[in-house]
């Protein structure tokens, strides 16, 4: 898998320093806030230490990695963009572990993805976070409960799960089982954006690859992206 490590060099340079220089109280000197902006005069010598690892980052984060035909962005219940993110983290993993279906969260995207050439720096705009991904089984009654908060916040990115909510009667299109084996974030399965019935799983798998490093590796291997739109949120009368 892709791997990129961010040092942060300037934060680093300037806390590495002794703090004891920095004591007001024991040198008696005054000092005041300063606004950073465009008119900021720059530190030769920072500049000139920082430089280079910004010209190396550079050359990798603006690489182009792949096409996209078209500008999306993310939208509820689905989008392009969420169902494409859902999708290859679904079938990369289900070539490797047995699951039923993925669920990531809507929140977690956090860019567009724009049309033309596709640099390693958009996957990094769009999924700037470390979040692995992880596989959580649960219960049958804790899937109902998630079934019942997909519909109550209106939708998050999934695959390989449909849901057809109809008068709040919400079936879907998986098999009956007692227990389903869910793809998703570390995030989620801690509990987070209120997803707390994650946390109480059967069973937890750390795959140990994170979502943004599986979208750089699919998109290096494929050098036009599709996207496609096929109502994983419906709402359709049964017969």
């Amino acid at each position: 898998m892709f791997k990129i490590h961010y040092f942060l060099f300037i934060v680093l340079l300037i806390f590495s320093c002794n703090s004891d220089k920095y004591n007001s109280k024991k040198y008696n000197f005054t000092y005041s806030n300063m606004i950073i902006d465009s008119n900021t005069i720059i530190d030769s010598v920072i500049y000139k230490t920082y430089l280079p690892h910004k010209i190396f980052l550079d050359s990798i984060l603006n690489k182009n990695i792949t096409f996209s035909p078209k500008f999306i962005e993310k939208s509820k219940p689905e989008s392009e963009l969420s169902n494409w993110i859902a999708d290859v983290c679904y079938n990369f993993i289900e070539n490797k572990y047995n699951i039923d279906f993925c669920l990531l969260n809507f929140g977690g995207i956090r860019s567009s993805m724009p049309y033309g050439n596709i640099t390693i720096r958009d996957i990094y705009e769009i999924m700037p976070f470390e979040n692995k991904l992880v596989i959580v089984q649960l219960s049958y009654n804790n899937f109902k409960i998630l079934l019942e908060y997909l519909n109550e916040i209106n939708g998050q990115p999934i695959s390989g799960l449909k849901i057809n909510i109809n008068n709040n009667i919400i079936s879907h299109n998986l098999s009956q089982n007692t227990s389903y084996k869910i793809l998703t974030s570390d995030y989620l399965s801690s509990g987070g954006d209120n997803m707390f019935f994650l946390k109480d799983s059967i069973s937890f798998i750390n795959t140990e690859y994170k979502i943004r490093d599986v979208l750089i590796d699919y998109c290096i291997n494929y050098d036009t992206l599709e996207y496609k739109l096929d109502q994983r949120f419906y709402n359709e009368k049964n017969n």
